[in-house]
Formats: C-alpha cells, structure tokens, sequence
C-alpha cells in the first residue's frame, strides 16, 4: 500500500474517530455506574456493533446504487421522497437533541468553574446567553476557521483525557472493577451507548474522499469506531474502578464524580475535570451546531442566510436549556433511543432490503443475510420502545 492510500485511510480513520468522541464521554460513566464496568463493557461491545453494522448497510447501498450524494439524496433515491423527508425531520430532531444537550452541558460546567474561581455564584442565565452568543458567532466565521478552533479543542480534550488517565489509573481497586449490579439500568443506558458511535452522516465524505474503494472504506469505519470503542472503554474502567461499591448510583452528574474520583479540592485536577469536561462537549457542540446550519442552508455560503439560519439552529436548544438546567441527559437518551436508532438503525435495513431485491447480484458488504436484517430492525425497535418507557418514567 503507497503512503498516499494509507495517510487518505488514516486521514478517513481520524474523521470518523473524531465524530464519534465528544460530548458521550460524559454521559458513559454516569449511566454505566450503577451496573458497574462488566456491564458497561457489553454495553459498549453492543453499541458499537449496532452502529458498525449501520454504517456496513449504508455502505453497501452506496456501492450498489453507485452515486455521490448525502444520506438524504441516498434515501431519496432507493425509497423516494417520502424517505428523504422523514430522514430530514429525524435529522432535524437529533441535531436538536444533541444540541440541546451540548449546550446545556458546557454552559453548567463554565458556570461551575467560574464559581469556583471566582468564589461566588454566577447567574446560570448570564453564562448560558454569552455561551450561545460565542457558539452563534463561531458558526459565522464558515468552514476554515471552524477547522481550526474545533482541531485545537479535540487535541486539548485528548490531552486533557490523558492526564486524567494517567492520574485516575493508580486508584482502580479490584473490589470496583469486579461491582457488577443487575437492574433495570442496564437496558435504559443502550440508548447512550449508541448515540457514542455516531458517524453515519460522514459516510458520503468518507466514500468519497476514499475513491469509492470499498475495501479502504471498510477499514476506515472498522478502526475508526474500534478506536473510540477502546477510548471508552479506558475510560470507564479507570473511573468504575476506581470508585468505591459504595458510591456507585450515588452522584447525579458526571462532573461531580469525576470530581469525587480525583479529588477536587486539588485546584490542578479541578483544573482537568473542567478542562476535559469542557473540550470534550465543545467539540461536539461545535461540529454538531455547524453541521446543522450547513443541513438547513444547503451548505449557502451566503452570510445573511447563515445568520438566519444560525438562530434557528441556536435558539429552540437555547430556550429547553433555560426552561431545563438539567436536561443533559435526557436529551442524549432521547436522541440515542429514538432520533439515531430510527435515523441510523431502521432507515439503513430499509435500504439494504430494497437495494438487494432491486439487485439480487449486488456484492454483499453488509456480511449477513436477510434474517441478521430482520433481526437488527427487532432490536432497534426494542431499543426505541424502551426509550419510550424510560421517558414516560
């Protein structure tokens, strides 16, 4: 393999990679702690096969039907335009969803850290308007500069995510690590796992950028989901393991037990924890927000539309955040048990059925038959079900 292939393979690896890293890390330990890490490990196993297989649908469908378009001309094209239209309302649904969350999320933890500096309250309403007037003015500054503030953040929230690692693995017990707790939890956390795996919408990019090849696109999704899936699942054992039995299920947000965990009398590990916690959520809220006004304005490039279009994307998050301090987690599982499962879950066996009856000679990437379709669309539906009785609780 020449270097060019392999650097386009590594640069596809990276995109995917860091698509799917982000905000979800937050959310992982929190919804894993009360079954303990053996759980969160199937959990995890289970969330990343589900999107895995996802993308090995809309795959194939890209390589049978044999265009370069985006996911919603693809539904477009193999189920009409019905299709596209639900698929846009989903899209529409997630990103606002995610949004929501994000902005929510990051805005709680400058608050926090600017009591903590500064010793006093600070008005959640104050720091919630300058968040999203920062957020609304970095979606105007286009593409390039986007790049570049969203590259700087990704490597401080590694580095960030490092130290914590390194400082955090010296305190894992056996006793922690071996807290396994069967409830009602362990199904009601799939729907964060999943939404940690999303990279769908980067596909068309992806098989672009890659030449159609799809043996390299193969790769790149394999080892740019594995990728997180290791990530995460560090993670969680440095910070499952390193609690006691006994305060496992006992902190209500994830900022807090890591804070637990590390000590946040410390003000360098305070320091970290905010840091990360911080990056980590920027970044996605960032890609998540200027993908969304990209969604709606059709990628215009015109600066009075994108204006518009900024508050459109900006705006609905910013009211259900002021209307709900603590809508963060919620707002991830809504987004993983219905938006992403319906988006990324039914919709893609939707289009493999078709587009394998359409051509019963096509080449196979999806490596199963009709039954494993079947059998995916089951589970997304359990999944969805269960998001429904997880919310009217």
């Amino acid at each position: 393999m020449t270097k060019t292939k392999q650097k386009s393979i590594l640069g596809s690896v990276l995109l995917i990679a860091g698509c799917c890293i982000g905000a979800g890390m937050i959310g992982l330990p929190l919804v894993s702690m009360s079954t303990g890490f053996t759980f969160s490990l199937i959990s995890l196993v289970v969330g990343w096969l589900y999107m895995y297989l996802s993308g090995m649908m809309i795959l194939e469908v890209y390589h049978v039907e044999k265009v370069d378009v985006n996911l919603m001309g693809l539904l477009q094209r193999v189920l009409g335009k019905s299709a596209k239209l639900i698929g846009a309302l989903l899209f529409a649904f997630l990103f606002y969803s995610l949004l929501t969350a994000y902005l929510n999320a990051s805005s709680i933890i400058i608050k926090n850290t600017f009591d903590y500096l500064l010793h006093r309250e600070t008005p959640q309403l104050g720091v919630l308007i300058v968040n999203s007037l920062i957020l609304y003015i970095l979606i105007l500054l286009g593409t390039r500069k986007i790049d570049i503030v969203n590259r700087v953040l990704f490597i401080l929230m590694i580095l960030f995510y490092a130290f914590l690692v390194i400082f955090g693995i010296s305190k894992v017990n056996q006793e922690s690590i071996k807290y396994s707790m069967v409830s009602p939890d362990i199904l009601f956390a799939i729907p964060v796992y999943i939404i940690s795996f999303g990279y769908q919408n980067l596909l068309a990019t992806i098989n672009h950028y890659l030449g159609g090849n799809v043996k390299k696109t193969k790769k790149a999704i394999l080892w740019g989901t594995l990728t997180p899936l290791a990530i995460y699942i560090i993670w969680n054992f440095v910070v499952l393991g390193s609690l006691s039995v006994k305060e496992h299920g006992a902190v209500n947000s994830t900022v807090d037990l890591i804070s637990q965990l590390y000590d946040g009398t410390s003000p360098f590990l305070t320091f970290l924890i905010n840091g990360f916690s911080l990056f980590a959520i920027v970044t996605s809220l960032l890609t998540v927000a200027f993908s969304f006004v990209n969604f709606l304005s059709d990628k215009s490039e015109n600066q009075t539309n994108r204006a518009f279009f900024s508050a459109c994307v900006i705006v609905p998050p910013f009211i259900i955040s002021l209307a709900d301090p603590d809508v963060f987690l919620k707002a991830i599982h809504i987004a993983g048990g219905l938006a992403a499962t319906a988006l990324f879950g039914l919709l893609p066996a939707m289009m493999i059925w078709k587009s394998r009856a359409k051509h019963p000679k096509g080449k196979f990437v999806f490596p199963f038959g009709k039954w494993a379709i079947i059998a995916f669309v089951v589970f997304t539906i359990a999944v969805m079900l269960i998001e429904v009785v997880n919310i009217a609780l």
